[in-house]
């Protein structure tokens, strides 16, 4: 764990800049959960973007949806010849819970390939957090950025998107429902709402699409997709353990009118 002060030092070291001609502009990566795949309109997460993941609650589920996915794409960084790929989670609050991500980054062990390695920077202030997002997102031995910011300035969101298209980085933050009507630079918005059911160990998901520079072209029938999040194995759940969910209409807060979104 680093401080903001410290995270410059972190960044520059010599484990982290390293960079593979095998991770390309515009690449795309699957998420490890098909159905969020298919609600995606690349297939997957684009190397270089950035994911907004909205939800009602801290408990709803986002932040272990996001780990699992930038566990994934770090995954994918070390198999394109890079010896550790680094996640970094700007956590200004604490909300960070590193046992969430601990089943996904030992099947990448497991594999035989490094492990990821995990960063955590506590910035104190607002203006630290969003530096340590942006040199973060700047650095090309990154696979991932995850963060909770608040209200976002579109001039620093911006300069997020500038940077992550830089180094080939996705930068994933998690935000309010409410943030749906804020401008945003991301490619994909996507809003996570928790299903009752599952266990201790899976985590039944309810998946919306919730703008995006694509939105309009999407179908209402793909709007909505259910996953199950196995923490213990660290992959998506057995299809057994979820009920057959029918696709649904977006909810009302979503409605087209009401979103805006930058991304380019």
């Amino acid at each position: 764990m680093v401080t903001g002060g410290l995270l410059e030092k972190v960044l520059q070291a010599g484990d982290f800049a390293g960079f593979s001609a095998g991770w390309q502009r515009g690449d795309v990566v699957p998420t490890g959960f098909g159905p969020l795949d298919r609600l995606l309109p690349a297939g997957g997460v684009r190397r270089g973007g950035l994911v907004e993941w909205l939800s009602g609650s801290e408990a709803a589920g986002a932040a272990t949806l996001a780990s699992a996915v930038a566990c994934r794409l770090a995954e994918e960084r070390g198999r394109a010849g890079d010896a550790a790929a680094t996640i970094v989670v700007v956590d200004r609050t604490g909300r960070f819970h590193p046992p969430a991500v601990l089943g996904w980054l030992e099947r990448g062990r497991a594999g035989g390939r490094p492990p990821a390695r995990l960063v955590v920077a506590r910035p104190a202030h607002d203006a630290d957090e969003v530096w340590a997002i942006d040199q973060a997102l700047r650095c090309r031995g990154v696979a991932a950025v995850l963060a909770w910011p608040g209200r976002i300035h579109s001039t620093a969101m911006r300069r997020w998107q500038l940077a992550a298209r830089a180094s080939l980085a996705v930068g994933m933050f998690m935000r309010p429902l409410t943030a749906s009507r804020e401008p945003s630079w991301a490619e994909a918005r996507i809003a996570v709402t928790a299903q009752p059911g599952g266990s201790l160990s899976v985590r039944r998901l309810r998946l919306s699409l919730a703008g995006g520079p694509w939105a309009s072209h999407v179908q209402a029938h793909e709007r909505a997709v259910e996953i199950g999040l196995d923490l213990a194995r660290g992959c998506a759940a057995a299809a057994g353990h979820l009920p057959s969910v029918q696709p649904f209409p977006m909810p009302c807060i979503f409605e087209r009118e009401q979103m805006a979104c930058r991304a380019s």
